[in-house]
């Protein structure tokens, strides 16, 4: 049985996961105090485990932290292997097939953004994940058969407008663990110890820095 998780937006959810969704449930509160209790329970209950899988990120910086900290400890405890998966990637692949615009904001003023096709033999990541600050225009590859989703939709719509103007929207929901599973599915694990947060992005100190000597004309 593979267990899979996320906190991508500081909640999270947890699946237990053997070819098909066996359980899922969303964490009552928030990630740091209850995802590990519901991690545990799935656990004990649904043994043999074969493997872990988490969203490594993009999220919430509190959230990824909890999540992949558990699993990777989890991962040690049991001494089974971990999958772990873009969180933007597993959104798409939530949405079925299709070619997705996925658009998850991480703070007021910057969106991480991906292009990704799913089809019926697997995934093709067509603009891997990264993370643009609001007032920049992202170069996006071909998206005129496209379709935006993401959590971008419902708190930044008029930054989904000024992007991508007349692309069809979808749904706004984000991953949950059901999609990190089906994801999984499709992806080489790691030992315990190769699994880190990915954040995609440098430590906002470092971000402001580089903006402030750009917008004074340094290199």
């Amino acid at each position: 049985m593979l267990i899979a998780c996320e906190a991508v937006d500081r909640c999270g959810s947890v699946c237990a996961w053997d070819g098909r969704v066996i359980a899922w449930e969303r964490c009552p509160g928030p990630a740091e105090a209850q995802l590990v209790p519901l991690l545990d329970g799935y656990v004990r209950r649904y043994r043999p485990l074969t493997a872990f899988a988490v969203a490594a990120g993009p999220g919430s910086f509190t959230g990824l932290r909890v999540s992949v900290l558990a699993v990777r400890t989890l991962g040690w405890l049991e001494a089974v292997p971990i999958y772990a998966v873009d969180s933007l990637v597993a959104c798409a692949i939530a949405q079925g097939q299709g070619t997705w615009v996925v658009l998850l904001p991480l703070k007021r003023d910057t969106t991480f953004h991906a292009v990704v096709r799913v089809h019926g033999s697997g995934i093709e990541v067509l603009s891997p994940t990264s993370a643009s600050h609001d007032q920049d225009q992202p170069q996006w590859p071909p998206v005129s058969e496209a379709v935006v989703i993401g959590p971008a939709l419902a708190s930044k719509p008029s930054l989904v407008e000024r992007w991508l103007p007349g692309v069809p929207r979808g749904s706004p929901a984000g991953p949950d663990a059901r999609a990190v599973a089906r994801l999984a599915a499709l992806s080489a694990p790691r030992p315990w110890d190769a699994v880190l947060p990915i954040y995609h992005q440098e430590p906002a100190p470092v971000l402001q820095r580089a903006r402030r000597l750009h917008q004074n004309g340094v290199a």
